[in-house]
């Protein structure tokens, strides 16, 4: 088979995970290919034209997925459609537009075990929108599109155009403050919470409360804020992975005629989501007490070119005292919960080294906030090393007191565990920083 190009175009494209994500979809079907993303503003998208068709195919992300079609010689009938094209074929030099957007949405929801025919509100007009809205139309849904003022007139026309080629659809249109009411589904298709404007939220916890299931098509972070919300709300969510995986791969098809399994796709979620987590997401150091968390990550932190926050640190300048006054004072519940508020906002701040407290991770919801976005690595330092490392230390407030080494030995014995089953990686901290940190730089290099 010869050797073929394809790019994704969009603007900005620096966060995409599509040139990975092609090339292992590439490697499983055994094309010889290669896959480029192209940042292309929107007042220049009509000049690259000439240059888009020398390639084999093409995706369009935000903000192209409309303003495309007018340059393309055609579009398959579900892009004319939805009036919204992700992905391009180049068939003997004529430009062929097609949607894979909503197979992709399809393909998630029903990974998730939600339900596609119920009542909706999908929150954004735009390409991504416009294709979610007509799958589900076709799906039977009951629809609701809301949208901010400056999007009202686009609603209206995307629900005007599904109800013109979907004439039994069940759709309309309103402002977002305007929602009330339960929703089967909440959809969240607007660019809010992506990177990286991470701390946006698409919609406030009332609306949240007040759904079934939540979806967002963000899928750079894995877990947004408002997936997040929604899962402390006790919500079923569905992150826009499995959407960019699937509608990858639907666009693959069209492409090369390739076809991949359920567990292929799953597999592939897994390692896009880790490689995502390695390039915008913060590297967490756990493990016991002198395993070298904080030598370790300034030592990391400098190598790699990211900012470095110890946690006990960090909340000592919010309390202004340090954490053997706060236990001293408060006592060790007072103190956890502070350490809960700070793994709340530090989990969502990326590109960070993050040496961790000893008793965090031993909390699953705070290895669950950490692990969403970010890797979280246990330096595993056996206790003879730590009983070394802490001889003469008088600052633990949990080895205070007669009989320190026994103590050290039993909350060795029962933390160990939990560092095991809380982290993503292990790596053997008895050797130097340098040796420890040489390890964890290994364990971030991208895989492609």
């Amino acid at each position: 088979m010869d050797f073929k190009t394809f790019a994704l175009v969009g603007h900005p494209v620096g966060h995409s995970m599509s040139p990975l994500l092609h090339s292992r979809l590439f490697a499983l079907s055994g094309v010889k290919a290669h896959y480029v993303a192209l940042d292309i503003a929107p007042q220049k998208l009509a000049g690259y034209i000439p240059h888009l068709r020398r390639f084999d195919g093409f995706n369009i992300t935000i903000p192209h997925k409309q303003a495309i079609i007018p340059m393309l010689d055609s579009c398959s009938g579900k892009a004319a459609e939805s009036g919204s094209v992700n992905t391009v074929k180049n068939s003997g030099g004529r430009l062929c537009g097609y949607t894979t957007d909503g197979m992709g949405f399809r393909l998630a929801i029903e990974a998730a075990g939600a339900d596609l025919g119920g009542k909706t509100v999908i929150l954004g007009a735009g390409g991504a929108a416009r294709a979610i809205a007509f799958e589900l139309a076709h799906a039977g849904a009951c629809i609701t599109v809301a949208t901010r003022p400056h999007s009202a007139n686009a609603a209206k026309g995307l629900c005007a155009g599904i109800r013109k080629s979907i004439p039994e659809a069940n759709v309309s249109s309103c402002l977002i403050p305007e929602l009330s009411g339960k929703w089967d589904l909440l959809v969240n298709a607007t660019p809010a919470g992506m990177y990286p404007g991470t701390e946006s939220c698409a919609a406030g916890e009332e609306l949240v409360k007040n759904s079934g299931c939540v979806f967002d098509a963000v899928y750079n972070p894995g877990e947004t804020v408002l997936l997040s919300l929604a899962r402390k709300n006790g919500k079923k969510t569905v992150g826009g992975i499995g959407m960019l995986v699937g509608q990858a791969a639907a666009s693959e098809e069209i492409w090369l005629g390739t076809h991949f399994s359920q567990k292929a796709l799953a597999h592939i979620c897994g390692e896009v989501s880790l490689e995502m987590k390695k390039k915008f997401g913060s590297v967490v150091l756990c493990g016991f007490m002198g395993s070298g968390k904080t030598t370790c990550g300034r030592l990391l932190a400098e190598t790699a070119g990211r900012k470095f926050i110890d946690m006990d640190d960090y909340i000592e300048k919010k309390e202004h005292r340090p954490v053997a006054q706060i236990f001293k004072d408060d006592g060790e519940e007072t103190f956890r919960r502070m350490e809960r508020d700070a793994v709340e906002e530090l989990s969502r701040t990326g590109g960070l080294v993050i040496a961790s407290g000893g008793g965090t991770l031993l909390k699953k919801e705070n290895a669950d906030a950490f692990r969403a976005n970010n890797i979280v690595v246990l330096l595993d330092a056996s206790l003879s090393t730590v009983r070394e490392r802490l001889k003469g230390d008088n600052s633990r407030p949990l080895l205070s007191g007669p009989d320190s080494d026994e103590k050290m030995k039993c909350l060795y014995a029962e933390r160990e565990p939990s560092y095991h089953a809380n982290s993503d990686f292990t790596i053997n901290a008895d050797g130097t920083p340098e040796s420890t940190v040489d390890a964890i730089l290994a364990l971030l290099k991208p895989a492609m």
